[in-house]
């Protein structure tokens, strides 16, 4: 995709002051975007989800995407949020108005087969591991620890090419990647910030982040073109890296 270059670097973006939220509003042709980049919280009194809420409900989608692994679909909109963040609320405002959601994301069994592709089946491991104990310590409604990981490990297993994943595992591999013992409840979004680049564990974020920014430039793209009206919700980083590409993909002609 050759709008995919115009993706920002994280030299370019690290040189760039933008509010929180960040909200791109784009469109033309009887098909409109509205891409709202948040911050990661799972604060249901955060004045960011109101924003969030109000500007869904003004637009009144017709089709919404959100990022990560598609979360359930709550009945309360405190809980949405506190479990699931902001894929949580675009969930539970979609089911609210009956229209249907995606993820915008690389699916995880993807994204480690891709992964595999550079860099070793144990780094792969920990950065995905990592970074979802990252996702999981921010709820601040979390569930079942044993269920939820259990359930992430099905998932990257067979494409990192492991018959099975246990904490043992991990923290051999963690201990070989970065020297030092994992403890699972003091990991945060530090441990994968790909915007720090001085572990191996960002570093690898720098190179996962690139791949999932040229996959939601794609689908951000196939979504507007196909729905009249199109509300997404990303991290904010991603908001903005991708709006020059974005801009020019939707002036694409389909």
């Amino acid at each position: 995709m050759a709008t995919a270059a115009r993706i920002l670097s994280y030299a370019e973006y690290a040189a760039i002051e933008h509010p929180v939220p960040y909200v791109l509003d784009l469109g033309g042709a009887g098909h409109r975007l509205l891409l709202f980049g948040s911050r990661h919280t799972s604060d249901p009194t955060d004045p960011m989800f109101a924003d969030l809420e109000g500007r869904f409900r003004a637009m009144n989608p017709t089709f919404a995407l959100h990022e990560g692994t598609p979360p359930a679909i709550e009945a309360e909109r405190e809980i949405a949020i506190r479990r699931h963040c902001e894929a949580g609320l675009i969930r539970h405002l979609a089911a609210d108005c009956g229209i249907e959601t995606a993820s915008m994301d690389i699916p995880l069994p993807v994204e480690a087969g891709r992964l595999r592709r550079h860099v070793s089946r144990g780094d792969a491991l920990v950065f995905l591991v990592v970074r979802q104990l990252a996702s999981y310590n921010r709820k601040t409604l979390r569930m079942d620890f044993a269920g939820y990981f259990g359930d992430f490990f099905d998932l990257i297993a067979e494409p990192l090419g492991l018959g099975s994943i246990d904490w043992d595992l991990i923290g051999r591999e963690h201990r070989r990647l970065l020297g030092r013992s994992l403890h699972p409840q003091a990991i945060t979004a530090v441990d994968t910030d790909p915007l720090l680049r001085r572990t191996p564990l960002q570093r690898i974020a720098s190179l996962s982040n690139r791949m999932r920014d040229e996959h939601m430039l794609r689908r951000l793209g196939e979504a507007t073109r196909a729905h009249p009206r199109v509300f997404a919700a990303v991290g904010v980083s991603h908001a903005v890296m991708l709006e020059p590409a974005l801009t020019a993909e939707l002036r694409r002609p389909a």
